[in-house]
């Protein structure tokens, strides 16, 4: 079963631009990135199992299975390289694409990026995680929607991720919990990645749960760059949407323009 996605194709651009949303959520979050990106590029907005119209799937989520999904989509689509565009979760399975095939990603543009949390957050999600059972999702949800979301000008985003949410269902959800749980801080695998893919982390001044993950994966990755988005938080592609668009296509059309005189350099040389 192949996962439900949009498709914008462009009429001369041969370069792929692969979003992935987070959890909760839906592709249609990333309906501000779809205006701008599709005047530039060939764009997939991929729906992760459960959300949007992709059905569950009958293995274990876990962030190589929900990789392995996505690859089948691009396998599918016939894409063999494509930049990635991720907020949150997505960042997660990213991640896990980066260090199963980095052949086949250009560049990562890592919005809002779970690399590595607090130690107080993960308390909250294993406590989460035990009162399931008992707890409907959604006051859980809307729980954590205010702390990673909590100011003002969050309410947009936060509003939405809940509204999304609400189509996800109790046991979908779960099952997306135990990831989270399951998943230990990431910061050890991303460090360990022996690849040369560029990243770019775009992070919100005010994503006080996930930013220092972020200054901790660039600081030990050279092909690794921050850019923090002032006036926002988590979830920037919302939050600050201009900001967000303006840095990722330049990051794009930059190491498009440095694969392109990569190419020149050989062929001289040759």
């Amino acid at each position: 079963m192949i996962l439900d996605y949009k498709l914008y194709q462009h009429d001369t651009s041969k370069e792929w631009v692969v979003f992935l949303h987070g959890v909760g959520g839906n592709h249609t979050l990333f309906y501000k990135q779809a205006k701008r990106f599709k005047k530039y590029f060939n764009c997939v907005f991929i729906n992760f199992p459960g959300h949007g119209n992709s059905d569950s799937i009958d293995i274990k989520y876990t962030c190589k299975n929900i990789a392995k999904k996505v690859m089948e989509v691009l396998d599918h689509l016939n894409i063999k390289k494509a930049h990635l565009v991720g907020i949150s979760l997505g960042t997660m399975v990213m991640t896990e694409m980066c260090r199963r095939t980095p052949e086949r990603i250009a560049s990562m543009t890592m919005g809002g990026a779970v690399i590595k949390w607090k130690f107080w957050t993960d308390i909250l999600f294993k406590l989460a995680y035990l009162v399931r059972s008992i707890v409907p999702y959604m006051f859980l949800y809307k729980l954590f929607a205010g702390i990673l979301m909590p100011k003002k000008n969050h309410k947009k985003s936060r509003n939405m991720f809940v509204r999304e949410a609400a189509k996800l269902g109790q046991s979908e959800f779960v099952r997306w919990a135990e990831l989270l749980v399951t998943s230990n801080n990431l910061h050890k695998t991303f460090v360990n990645m022996s690849n040369k893919v560029p990243k770019l982390f775009l992070m919100g001044d005010e994503d006080h749960v996930f930013i220092e993950g972020a200054e901790y994966a660039v600081d030990r990755d050279s092909y690794s760059s921050l850019e923090v988005i002032s006036d926002c938080g988590h979830v920037c592609n919302i939050d600050q949407a201009q900001d967000f668009n303006e840095a990722s296509i330049n990051f794009i059309q930059q190491h498009i323009s440095c694969k392109q005189t990569e190419k020149l350099v050989n062929t001289t040389i040759a």
